[in-house]
């Protein structure tokens, strides 16, 4: 089996990424303040935090990753006008799966539909994303069964 170098290159700087994500929100003062505004900006309000600035940290954060994703993914793949919307509905898929909670599970997520895609796509090639996308029903279902409703008081 050969792997071209191109795809190594892929994977070794998304796995940097992870970890810089991990550490960034884990020990950074701005990637704990932006958690914070996440589960509660009225707190985080309180003790300090603009929730202005960490919705425009976030916006800024969240296009550098699409900008370092682009660039990643554009030698590995023919890029069309539409390409973007399979591969990001394909990424929700893997983000869901991986509960929205840490990026190393949703990292998991998304190869566990990479390989569900794989193997749809041998066993039966005309069904791949419908298969990619039904794996998010009993997902959703199982999450909104077991999860716990916390009313939170507006503004």
């Amino acid at each position: 089996m050969t792997v071209p170098a191109q795809s190594l290159f892929v994977v070794g700087a998304s796995l940097a990424i992870i970890v810089a994500l991990y550490l960034f929100f884990g020990r950074s003062v701005y990637g704990k303040a932006l958690r914070a505004t996440a589960v509660n900006r009225v707190g985080a309000r309180i003790v300090g935090i603009s929730a202005t600035f960490a919705g425009k940290l976030c916006f800024g954060l969240a296009t550098l990753m699409a900008a370092v994703s682009g660039m990643l993914i554009a030698p590995v793949t023919t890029i069309y006008y539409d390409t973007g919307f399979l591969v990001g509905l394909k990424a929700f898929v893997g983000a869901i799966i991986g509960a929205l909670v840490s990026y190393p599970i949703a990292a998991a997520g998304a190869l566990l539909v990479g390989l569900l895609e794989s193997f749809s796509s041998f066993w039966a090639s005309g069904f791949k994303e419908v298969i990619v996308f039904t794996l998010i029903i009993p997902v959703l279902l199982w999450r909104s069964l077991t999860s716990q409703v916390i009313e939170e008081e507006d503004e």
